[in-house]
């Protein structure tokens, strides 16, 4: 944490090498979250572009984030909602009520080989769409990205304890599921973290 922080403190006094070195380790993460939100790779990579040239044009302006994947998971989101709203294909577009986060835990797994692992992939996923779209990016941010309660409050923009009641309210869903009942399923769920 504290490498992040004087790699943050670098970029701020405009050492490219620092700028560059947050775009590497963070823009997979960034569009990986951003395709999930709108499935548009354009406007997803256009997005991750708004929000780098952003922060570099207003370095001199910017407070030291206690997290930076937070930092940028958030900027990144209202950056795709903005263009969202600019090009109205939603019409009156809010964050809270769009139904576009998109989960593909079973393609991200390329490791599932054998055919009884790939039906149960494909079974948790059926179980995971059957979720609300905002639980399902609450699990996303919790689990795959490891967001605290907090932070995750503050991207998705709903009530910290709001949150957490999503996050109980999911795996509860979950665990009724009959493909849950099993605990090698439940391991296998939390393996596509």
């Amino acid at each position: 944490m504290n490498n992040e922080h004087s790699l943050w403190t670098n970029f701020v006094d405009g050492n490219q090498a620092a700028f560059a070195s947050i775009y590497t380790k963070h823009v997979d993460a960034l569009y990986s979250y951003g395709y999930k939100i709108c499935p548009n790779t354009d406007l997803v990579k256009d997005s991750i572009q708004d929000v780098f040239i952003d922060l570099f044009q207003h370095r001199d302006r910017l407070s030291k984030p206690s997290n930076i994947k937070f930092y940028l998971f958030k900027a990144l989101k209202h950056t795709v909602f903005r263009k969202l709203r600019k090009e109205r294909k939603f019409g009156e577009l809010s964050e809270q009520t769009v139904d576009l986060f998109q989960t593909e835990y079973s393609i991200e797994r390329k490791t599932i080989l054998t055919e009884i692992e790939r039906n149960r992939s494909l079974l948790i996923h059926k179980t995971l769409e059957q979720l609300p779209s905002k639980q399902r990016e609450i699990l996303y941010l919790r689990f795959t990205m490891g967001f605290s309660y907090t932070e995750i409050s503050e991207i998705v923009a709903i009530d910290h304890n709001s949150v957490r009641k999503q996050v109980y309210r999911a795996i509860k869903k979950l665990r009724e599921c009959e493909h849950f009942k099993n605990t090698e399923c439940i391991l296998l769920f939390y393996q596509f973290r």
